[in-house]
């Protein structure tokens, strides 16, 4: 058997998802020397814009449906159609993979024996997450760790104020450059960017985030659509940070920092050229060429040649002369044609064959039902192997049970449990850069250092899945008659029915317990009714009410009309 040699051929670069990093020794060296650090970063963001940027525009681009069959060349045959049509599996995967995710927002809880050591970190996250949109910055992050992989976030101060503020930063415009230890950590963070006035007056922008500084340089010119950075800059300014951290912090949606998709591009690429060689096939149809065996019955009529006055020339044989002679009558205004049959001379000496009509069309022959089944296989391969439930599929009924939606929501449980521990992980370095400004501004008071006070927060996901109210309230009822469950417990399975959360619908009970019981010491206290009547023993005393002028005159003439 020869040995056959296949060429490796990759998507894309072995470098386009690399994890920067730098001996931490080297980093001190130039942390401190604004030039010396700016030197340093272009290294890494010359490698990101060249490797990492190119991988993380085509998936954002199949996320917008901009797939690779956007690119199909032309057909070179005559009148044949060349339909490019991209199928938006991506942004379906993603959209789903985020709902299920963050459908449901994140709650946040300060778990602490002492609550004098927490401080005021619950209030101060709680107020933290409300101004900045918490929930909606999630979902961005979300989306971006779906598409490529990677989420960034920064955590900054409004210029002219003491409030912090939080923004997703575009992972194509950014990087974070962790140190050689076996746990990395970040050494620094770097954004650049381009500003101006649409494609005039262009100027790049990097920031450089250390943990206590941040630098900001910039750059005259530039491309238009190209985030092109230049080897010298001039530092603008450099202005302190209180974060104790670096600011800007990285997600991850696996250890591999890939997509929930990126593995399937090849069969999307696939049912692409599937679905548009279909729809190419369609058009061809309609522009089929139709052979006509026979002759034609319908002819045109002959054109003659005339003089001046319209009368027809004959020629020397006494026979009108044809300019044109008849044809058949084919022409776009005759949509019937009527053939008949004609002899044919085969042959010297041999009879005639009678040719019969007939009227068909040229086409290609397509395997409909062949063409059905591979696309509906590689549909349902994108759906396995990016763990998506396929909502079309007969057996993904509406009335399943809830064990049922289980298995089939199994492997993406597999996937989300991963997912929610890298980012909880991520949430952490969030809120330490927080905690460590909020003591800083002493809006914490708190013997605990800001690791221990980060440690306290915990962060509660809960799976947006299909409402089944009716199975969910038996499973209550069931729970609560065996007397085995607290009822703070059984009012947190309540919250996805009442869509009040279980501390809030607490603080209603309480309220409406109390309330009944001042009614109840009001009746036993007398206080109100024919309650205070009996307690007293003294008989009511009905009060008169003020009488006013007009009382008064009415009553006068009332007076009158008796006498």
């Amino acid at each position: 058997m020869p040995n056959l040699k296949i060429e490796r051929q990759h998507r894309f670069n072995e470098e386009a998802n690399r994890v920067y990093q730098m001996p931490t020794s080297m980093f001190e060296q130039v942390k401190n020397e604004p030039s010396a650090l700016f030197e340093t970063a272009f290294k890494f963001m010359i490698h990101h814009a060249n490797y990492e940027v190119p991988r993380l525009q085509e998936l954002k681009r199949y996320y917008l449906a901009q797939n690779d069959i956007k690119n199909k060349p032309q057909s070179t045959a005559v009148n044949h159609s060349t339909n490019r049509i991209a199928s938006a599996f991506a942004r379906y995967i993603t959209n789903i993979r985020v709902g299920y995710f963050l459908g449901n927002d994140i709650q946040f809880k300060v778990n602490s024996e002492n609550e004098e050591d927490t401080g005021q970190l619950e209030e101060n996250v709680i107020n933290f997450n409300h101004q900045v949109d918490e929930s909606y910055i999630d979902e961005m992050i979300k989306k971006d760790l779906s598409i490529t992989g990677r989420a960034y976030d920064l955590v900054y101060v409004d210029a002219g104020t003491n409030d912090l503020n939080l923004a997703v930063v575009d992972p194509t415009t950014c990087f974070v450059v962790y140190d050689d230890a076996i746990k990395p950590q970040p050494l620094m963070a770097v954004r650049y960017y381009q500003i101006g006035i649409l494609q005039q007056d262009l100027q790049e922008i990097y920031e450089i985030y250390t943990d206590d500084m941040l630098y900001r340089y910039h750059t005259d010119g530039g491309f238009p659509d190209v985030n092109s950075p230049a080897p010298y800059a001039t530092l603008d300014n450099q202005t302190p940070l209180f974060f104790g951290r670096v600011p800007l912090t990285e997600y991850i949606n696996n250890e591999e920092r890939t997509g929930d998709w990126e593995a399937e591009l090849d069969q999307i690429d696939a049912l692409d050229k599937s679905i548009s060689m279909m729809a190419d096939f369609q058009d061809d149809f309609d522009n089929a060429n139709i052979i006509l065996t026979g002759k034609f019955a319908n002819m045109t009529a002959p054109v003659f040649m005339r003089d001046d006055k319209g009368n027809v020339i004959k020629g020397k044989d006494g026979q009108p002369v044809i300019l044109e002679p008849p044809h058949p009558d084919v022409g776009p205004h005759n949509h019937m044609w009527y053939l008949e049959p004609y002899a044919m001379q085969t042959g010297v000496g041999q009879p005639k064959q009678v040719i019969q009509p007939n009227a068909q069309y040229l086409t290609k022959q397509y395997d409909s039902a062949g063409w059905e089944t591979y696309t509906n296989f590689l549909i349902n391969e994108i759906h396995k192997y990016t763990n998506t439930p396929n909502v079309n599929d007969p057996n993904f009924a509406s009335n399943a049970s809830g064990v049922a939606m289980s298995y089939k929501l199994w492997g993406s449980d597999q996937e989300r449990k991963i997912q929610e521990s890298l980012f909880e992980k991520s949430l952490n370095e969030r809120y330490l850069a927080c905690v460590n400004y909020w003591q800083t501004l002493h809006a914490i008071h708190s013997q605990l250092t800001a690791m221990e006070l980060v440690s306290a927060l915990t962060y509660t996901f809960t799976p947006n899945l299909p409402k089944n109210d009716e199975e969910t309230s038996t499973l209550i009822q069931t729970l609560n008659s065996t007397g085995i469950l607290s009822d703070e417990t059984l009012r947190e399975l309540a919250e996805p029915i009442t869509g009040i959360s279980a501390q809030t619908e607490q603080q209603r009970v309480d309220e409406q317990q109390e309330s009944a019981m001042n009614k109840q010491n009001g009746y036993d206290l007398g206080d109100f009714g024919t309650g205070k009547v009996f307690s007293t023993g003294q008989p009511a005393v009905v009060e008169k009410q003020p009488v006013s002028n007009d009382d008064e005159q009415s009553s006068e003439n009332n007076k009158d009309d008796e006498s």
